[in-house]
């Protein structure tokens, strides 16, 4: 029987020696990631009321309920949509604003980092619960100043009454979450940017608005890329400040996919149906990361 050389004992040894130390990470994922995840898919072929023992199998009965053209799984997706396409420009364009200014605080920058960064770290519930205060349409502070300013109460939205507004301003509350976040991601990249490349853009004669498109912008393109692939999964998960605000009222407007889910197992006790979305939402996400790769890295200038 031929022996292993020496070194090939080492690099195995190293490599057990890897997995070990990997192992409890690598059980608690297939314990709460994996297993669930392929218990959801098993799920997703069969009928079950979460209560009866019995699950009847349904082959891909669940995913075609699902896609029919009258189902209303393609109403709560244009939901999301739509909930994506105003909270990723807001928290993009916010965040780097934010670290921007904040990167040229020369004093108790770190104090200002902090604060920002607050609501990134506060409860969802308590986020939903301050923001449902301030949109209250009776004694909510933003209607109360904008009544101050003298707009006529006929003009005073209504915010998460009305179908047109109160999509938007669950995202604006998105938005305010995660803003620390964002801005601190931002602030990272642009503390890595050498400061030569603004001296010598300085020197050219570009001004400070043409610096930061010319030179700052493209160099914070693979922080911008990560971003954007975070908000975009940070989209398909909304789900707490939903159902605390609005339980996708008013009219279903603001029913996103995740509330969807919800409502499919624990009110009308359809697991078949709310696991099949699951993974159906699982299928548009990975599509999206793999789109995205394909045509954003090109746009990624890296130093």
């Amino acid at each position: 029987m031929r022996r292993l050389s020496s070194t090939t004992r080492k690099k195995l040894g190293r490599t057990v020696l890897a997995y070990l130390l990997l192992s409890p990470a690598l059980l608690i994922a297939a314990v709460f990631v994996y297993y669930p995840s392929l218990y959801v898919l098993r799920l997703s072929f069969f009928d079950w009321d979460l209560i009866s023992p019995a699950q009847t199998f349904v082959g891909s009965g669940n995913y075609l309920r699902l896609l029919a053209p009258s189902s209303d799984f393609w109403n709560s997706l244009l939901r999301t949509l739509e909930y994506c396409l105003i909270y990723i420009p807001l928290s993009l364009a916010s965040g780097l604003l934010l670290a921007t200014a904040l990167t040229r605080i020369r004093r108790l920058q770190g104090f200002f980092q902090s604060v920002y960064f607050i609501p990134s770290i506060t409860s969802i519930s308590v986020v939903s619960v301050v923001w449902s205060y301030i949109y209250n349409p009776q004694i909510g502070p933003l209607n109360q100043f904008l009544a101050g300013l003298g707009l006529p109460p006929a003009y005073i939205p209504q915010w998460l009454n009305d179908p047109a507004l109160a999509l938007p301003a669950l995202a604006l509350a998105g938005v305010w979450q995660s803003l620390g976040f964002v801005s601190l991601l931002f602030i990272a990249g642009l503390k890595n940017i050498p400061r030569d490349y603004h001296e010598a853009a300085a020197v050219d004669g570009a001004s400070r608005w043409t610096s930061f498109w010319k030179v700052t912008f493209p160099l914070l393109s693979p922080v911008t890329f990560f971003v954007l692939f975070m908000l975009l999964i940070d989209s398909f998960r909304v789900f707490g400040i939903v159902a605390i605000m609005t339980e996708g009222r008013p009219l279903g407007s603001t029913n996103v996919l995740l509330y969807y889910i919800y409502q499919n197992a624990f009110q009308f006790f359809d697991a078949g149906k709310a696991s099949a979305s699951s993974w159906i939402i699982f299928v548009i996400i990975f599509t999206l990361m793999l789109l995205q790769q394909k045509f954003g890295e090109k746009s990624v200038f890296y130093q």
